[in-house]
């Protein structure tokens, strides 16, 4: 046998997008350690730089997150990824000041110690809160009693809120909690694709009968480890460790894809510098995107990706001398349901959240801007956009007339995929059109979940899927996406 078959033996892939998910496959392909396989990766992102909506900055001395601030550690993957690129001793948690507050009549009122997702853990902060009527109380109390759903049809987040909860907590709690999440609108987000949680919750005899019987909230803290985590100097660490770990001459920026297409049984992938050759691709471009490089090769599998749909958000954070916003409420955020007239939909007191971060003398506000019925916010004027969420910040924080010492504003256009009902039936149409096409698997935020665990989930599948090869259709809930 040649010694060249050991070269020849190696798989190409093709790795499209460099958020956390695509620097996660290219990793997990590079480590070589996928069934004693060998593979010869190269990453091809369209952007100057790596890290998609991972994007950390310094103004003033302060760390800015413009995308992510932090992820959550009840879903384990961002988390092990962190210790497996041996960043743990960098982990920051959040403050012991918790707690968020929702805007009500132009007052901020706080959550009710205990609340889980959409529902009570604890009686007396619940009986005394002033976020709800009295009637709403009764009807929240009540939901053990309302049955479960039998049939299997997909239900938007705000009828399942109405069906069990009422229509109050739809529009004082859920609305605002969980659809900023998404930066989407409750009467179209798919329960089933956003918080399959809520779901498995109902069979087990309502939302409020599997909190206590699983024992309450979950501790603030674990060994150190809070609900949310961060990193010192910022989230963008993950993604130069990541980078580090690959292969020389792996990444190449500014590359983006123009079309994908098959010839003489391998793929191309054809970018401004010329075309690249493989024997696989996984793709974590957002779905419009793949939509328009794949439009020559399947126009079936091009139109079932544009229908999943995708808004824009903008992101501003504030940085204050600590005395002018002295009078700052107290927990990590508040949440601002869209009857109350402003343009800012959330707010983090980043100085608060994670005070091991926060510059001395300084107090940080990060505003989120934009979502499903609000992308002329996020997407207009820069200038508007500023005036705007200074005067709501001003007005939430009661520092009329405080300028801020520095303003960074980050607008993500079309970069936030929308689950709306029947997401899984158009993952299904599309896992479908990919049988037909071995080799190429899709992965990121556009299918399976939005946060940085779900990433490196999707990411760690992907490259799972590319080694197991023509097997992959055996463990695959979904073949082709990961």
């Amino acid at each position: 046998m040649r010694s060249g078959k050991t070269e020849t033996a190696k798989k190409r892939v093709v790795v499209l997008g460099g958020g956390i998910s695509g620097l996660v496959a290219a990793w997990e392909l590079a480590k070589g350690a996928q069934r004693g396989r060998s593979f010869d990766v190269t990453l091809l992102e369209a952007a100057p730089r790596l890290g998609g909506k991972v994007r950390t900055e310094l103004v003033e001395g302060q760390v800015v997150e413009t995308g992510p601030d932090s992820f959550i550690t009840t879903k384990p993957e961002m988390l092990e990824l962190v210790r497996e690129l041996g960043l743990e001793n960098d982990l920051i948690g959040t403050g012991p000041d918790t707690g968020v507050s929702v805007l009500l009549g132009g007052r901020l009122t706080p959550l009710p110690a205990g609340m889980n997702l959409v529902a009570p853990t604890r009686l007396l902060p619940f009986a005394f809160t002033s976020l709800f009527s009295l009637r709403a109380k009764l009807r929240m109390a009540a939901e053990p009693l309302v049955p479960a759903r039998r049939d299997d049809v997909d239900e938007s987040l705000a009828d399942f809120a109405r069906r069990r909860l009422g229509p109050e907590a739809l529009e004082r709690l859920v609305g605002p909690m969980l659809a900023g999440i998404y930066a989407g609108d409750p009467e179209r987000m798919s329960v089933r694709s956003t918080f399959p949680q809520l779901l498995d919750m109902e069979k087990r005899g309502g939302l409020l009968k599997a909190l206590w019987l699983g024992g309450g909230a979950r501790p603030a803290r674990r060994d150190g480890i809070t609900t949310f985590m961060t990193l010192k100097g910022g989230l963008t660490r993950v993604v130069d460790a990541l980078a580090q770990r690959l292969p020389p001459r792996c990444v190449r920026v500014d590359s983006p894809a123009q079309a994908v297409r098959r010839r003489g049984g391998h793929w191309e992938v054809v970018t401004p510098h010329g075309v690249v050759e493989a024997d696989a691709v996984i793709s974590t471009l957002p779905a419009y995107a793949l939509a328009d490089s794949i439009e020559g090769l399947d126009q079936e599998l091009a139109m079932r990706l544009r229908e999943i749909p995708f808004v824009s958000t903008a992101t501003s954070t504030l940085i204050y001398d600590a005395k002018d916003a002295a009078r700052q409420p107290s927990g990590f955020g508040c949440l601002i349901p869209r009857g109350e007239g402003m343009t800012v939909t959330a707010a983090t007191y980043s100085s608060r959240k994670f005070p091991a971060r926060a510059m001395p003398g300084r107090a940080a506000v990060r505003a989120f801007v934009g979502g499903v019925g609000r992308e002329q916010d996020a997407e207009g004027s820069i200038t508007r956009l500023e005036e705007r969420v200074r005067a709501d910040i001003d007005r939430l924080l009661k520092i009329e007339g405080a300028e801020p010492l520095a303003m960074k504003t980050t607008r993500w256009i079309k970069a936030n995929p929308q689950y709306e009902v029947g997401h899984s039936r158009r993952l299904d149409r599309i896992s479908s059109c990919l049988k037909g096409h071995q080799g190429l698997v899709l992965a990121g935020a556009s299918y399976g979940g939005v946060g940085l665990p779900d990433c490196v989930r999707s990411g760690r599948r992907a490259a799972e899927l590319i080694a197991a090869g023509a097997r992959r259709d055996h463990d695959a809930v979904r073949p082709g996406l990961a």
